[in-house]
C-alpha cells in the first residue's frame, strides 16, 4: 500500500516535518550508539473487562505465539506483529498478522496447517495431533533453528555470508568453563548438577551435526534438541547459575557465556509456543473451532537521504505500527453485526524496537510489552487522506511527544551500549510457570 497519500495541509507531518524528525533520530543515533535505552520488559495493566474470554495477559501471550510463528527467515523484513479480534458471543477468534513485507501464499499455507491441526486437537479432547504440531512448526522453521544453531548445514543469507562465528554448540566450553568460578566449595552438589544439564545438551547438539541433511532423521533430531534445550532452560538449577551469571561483573567471557544461553533459549521456544497453542486450544476449545487468519497487506518503502549508516536508504512501516493504524482507521467504520471486541495488546515476534516502544507508549490504546532499545532511524508512519481529523491531530501530537523525547535524550551524557539481542524468550528469568497460557 502507498504510506503518503495526504495532502500536504493535512500530513500528519505538518507542524513537525519529518526530515527534522528523522535529524533528531540521527542525532540520538550517533551520541548512543543507536542503542538509547536499555532492554526493558514492562508489566500489563491490570484486567477491568469481564466480557472477554482472554485475559490481557493471555491475549498478549497467544498473539506473541502467533507472530513467533511467521518471523520463519531472519532479518527485519520477517518480523512480525499479530492482533487477537475476540467474538465471545460467535466463540470465533481472528488473527490479524502484519509484517514489513508481504507474508506470502507458502507461508499462509503453512499456518493454515498449523489451524486446522489445532482444530482437530481440540476436538480429540488433547489426545492426539499434540506432536503433530510440534513437527509442523519445526518443519516451518527448519531454516532458521539451523540458523540459531550455526549449524554446519545451514546456507547463510548473503547479508551474512563474511561472517565467521562459530557453531553454538562450541560454545558450551564457555558455558562448562564458568561453572567452576560461581559456585563454592560448599556448593560442590549444585556444580555437579549444573555441569551435568549443560555437559548433556552440549552432547545433543554436537550429535546433531553428524545427522544426515534434511532427512526425516534430521527432523527427529531437532525435536529431541529443541525440547531438550526446553527442558535445560526451565530447570531450576540452571536458571540460578543464569542469574549468577547476570550479577557478576560483565567479562567478554560472561558475556558470552550469557549470550549463548539466550540462544539456546532462543531454540527452546519453539517447544515452547507449540505448548502455548496447545494450552490455549485446550483452554479456548471454541476460539480454536472458528479460527480465522488475516494478514494485512504492507506498505511500500519511502527513500530517504538521511540515515546513521550509508546503506539505509529506504524507510519501512513497521509490522506494529501496521497494525495500530488499521485499527484507528477501522474504528471510524459502522461495523454493522460485528460483534468482535477490539484488541487490547499487539504481539511481536521480536522485542518493539525503541521507537514503535514510544509510539505505543504515546499513542495510549497498547501497552508496550516490552523494547530492546535499539533505535532504526528507517522508522516512519504511515501518513494516509483516509484518516478522520481527530485521529490526524492524535499522530501530530505523538510525533510531537516523540520527537520531545528524542531531543531530551540526546541532551544526556553520551552513552555506549552493546548492540542487544533483539528477541528474547526469558525461559530463563521465570521461578516457576503461574497456570498462565505461555510456559517461559
Amino acid at each position: 500500500m502507498n504510506p503518503r497519500t495526504a495532502d500536504p495541509s493535512q500530513s500528519i507531518w505538518r507542524d513537525l516535518h519529518e526530515d527534522t524528525f528523522r535529524t533528531h533520530l540521527v542525532n540520538l543515533e550517533e551520541r548512543t550508539n543507536a542503542v538509547p535505552l536499555d532492554p526493558q520488559v514492562f508489566p500489563l495493566p491490570v484486567d477491568t473487562d469481564n466480557n472477554r474470554k482472554f485475559s490481557i495477559n493471555d491475549e498478549q501471550k497467544l498473539a506473541d505465539a502467533f507472530a513467533f510463528l511467521v518471523a520463519v527467515e531472519q532479518g527485519a523484513q520477517s518480523v512480525a506483529a499479530v492482533c487477537l479480534e475476540e467474538n465471545p458471543e460467535g466463540q470465533s477468534l481472528v488473527v490479524r498478522f502484519a509484517a514489513i513485507d508481504t507474508i506470502d501464499e507458502s507461508l499462509q499455507e503453512s499456518l493454515s496447517e498449523i489451524r486446522g491441526t489445532l482444530a482437530a486437537y481440540t476436538k480429540s479432547g488433547g489426545e492426539s495431533h499434540g506432536d503433530e504440531l510440534f513437527e509442523l512448526i519445526i518443519r516451518l522453521h527448519h531454516r532458521r533453528i539451523l540458523g540459531r544453531l550455526r549449524s554446519s548445514k545451514w546456507e547463510k543469507p548473503t547479508y551474512l555470508s563474511r561472517t565467521h562465528k562459530k557453531p553454538l554448540w562450541e560454545d558450551f566450553k564457555n558455558l562448562l568453563h564458568r561453572v567452576q568460578f560461581l559456585y563454592t566449595k560448599k556448593e560442590k552438589s549444585q556444580r555437579k548438577v549444573v555441569e551435568a544439564e549443560i555437559e548433556s545438551l552440549a552432547k545433543i547438539y554436537e550429535c546433531f551435526e553428524t545427522v544426515p541433511a534434511q532427512s526425516d532423521d534430521e527432523v527427529s533430531s531437532i525435536k529431541t534438541l529443541v525440547k531438550a534445550s526446553y527442558v535445560l532452560c526451565t530447570s531450576n538449577s540452571i536458571k540460578e547459575y543464569a542469574r549468577r551469571l547476570e550479577t557478576v561483573g560483565p567479562t567478554p567471557q560472561l558475556r558470552s557465556a550469557v549470550k549463548a544461553l539466550r540462544q539456546i533459549e532462543k531454540i527452546a521456544a519453539y517447544y515452547r509456543v507449540t505448548q502455548t497453542l496447545l494450552r490455549a486450544s485446550q483452554q479456548y476449545p471454541y476460539y480454536f473451532q472458528h479460527l480465522e487468519l488475516k494478514y494485512l497487506p504492507p506498505y511500500t518503502g519511502i527513500p530517504t537521504d538521511i540515515g546513521y549508516e550509508e546503506w539505509a536508504k529506504t524507510c519501512h512501516v513497521h509490522a506494529e505500527v501496521q497494525l495500530v493504524v488499521y485499527y484507528d482507521l477501522r474504528q471510524r467504520e459502522t461495523l454493522v453485526g460485528c460483534r468482535s471486541l477490539s484488541p487490547r495488546a499487539i504481539g511481536t515476534s521480536k522485542y518493539l524496537c525503541y521507537l514503535c516502544y514510544l509510539f505505543l507508549k504515546y499513542h495510549g490504546c497498547y501497552p508496550p510489552a516490552n523494547t530492546h532499545g535499539r533505535l532504526y532511524d528507517q522508522w516512519t508512519i504511515p501518513d494516509l487522506t483516509d484518516m478522520e481529523d481527530e485521529k490526524r491531530g492524535k499522530y501530530r501530537k505523538i510525533l510531537r511527544l516523540m520527537d520531545q523525547e528524542l531531543v531530551e535524550r540526546a541532551t544526556e551524557k553520551p552513552q555506549w551500549r552493546s548492540e542487544p539481542m533483539t528477541s528474547r524468550e526469558n525461559l530463563l528469568d521465570v521461578v516457576e510457570d503461574d497456570g498462565s497460557l505461555a510456559l517461559w
